[in-house]
């Protein structure tokens, strides 16, 4: 795990050693913007072993706010909310005795992506090509409730409420579109997922591949070349 977050760390310090290293913008090129994303990107929330299974939200609608360093790089800080909720029932077997397990888990969370986003190509191309890499934390609440029942004997194996905290990263790839001088329209591929917390636990339900698209407006206007 600490190689991963390392690993992670000197990826974004080279982003941003790339920005600096590069010649000072035209104020044009230095701007803001606001967006809007979609996505299927999972981001878990955690209980506790005793829990027995463990679940994600997927916040499909991130708004964003960033600005552009330079005429190559981006950085932008995203917002989103999901919810997820499990009520079912299924056999229980003590001492040779038949019931019923039921159990109830509703999770809520929002998770706050920052993103970087970097290009080596032509930065003035309509369609370009980005790397990025993000860490997102994911702040949660998680309410959960599970009993058994033997001839209407009913024992609660827990009913708690709590918060949650887990940190996930991502890299991959942004193909961009400048549609005109205001908009322009995106799509990620993400292709590395990186869950520092519950790592025994959640690397085969939640790390893989996702997509997303969106849309970004310039808050001031590029100059054209």
């Amino acid at each position: 795990m600490k190689t991963s977050f390392l690993t992670l760390l000197l990826l974004l310090s080279s982003f941003a050693a790339v920005a600096q290293q590069a010649s000072n913008p035209d104020s044009t090129d230095n701007k803001f913007f606001v967006g809007v994303g979609l996505s299927n990107t999972s981001y878990p929330i955690m209980g506790e072993l005793k829990h027995e299974s463990f679940s994600a939200i997927k916040p499909f609608v991130i708004v964003n706010f960033g600005y552009r360093l330079n005429k190559r790089t981006a950085i932008q800080i995203g917002l989103g909310y999901g919810a997820n909720e499990i009520n079912g029932y299924t056999t229980a077997v003590s001492n040779g005795k038949y019931g019923n397990f039921h159990k109830y888990q509703r999770i809520r969370g929002v998770v706050t992506p920052l993103t970087l986003k970097w290009t080596p190509f032509n930065p003035y191309k309509r369609l370009q090509l980005y790397a990025n890499a993000s860490l997102a934390p994911v702040f949660g609440h998680m309410k959960t409730r599970a009993t058994e029942t033997y001839d209407e004997d009913i024992t609660v194996l827990y009913d708690e409420k709590f918060y949650t905290f887990d940190l996930v990263a991502t890299a991959g790839l942004t193909l961009n579109y400048r549609l005109n001088k205001r908009i322009d329209l995106y799509a990620d591929g993400i292709l590395f997922y990186k869950n520092f917390f519950f790592e025994p636990r959640s690397s085969s339900i939640y790390e893989g591949k996702s997509v997303g698209a969106g849309l970004n407006y310039n808050l001031n206007l590029r100059r054209e070349k």
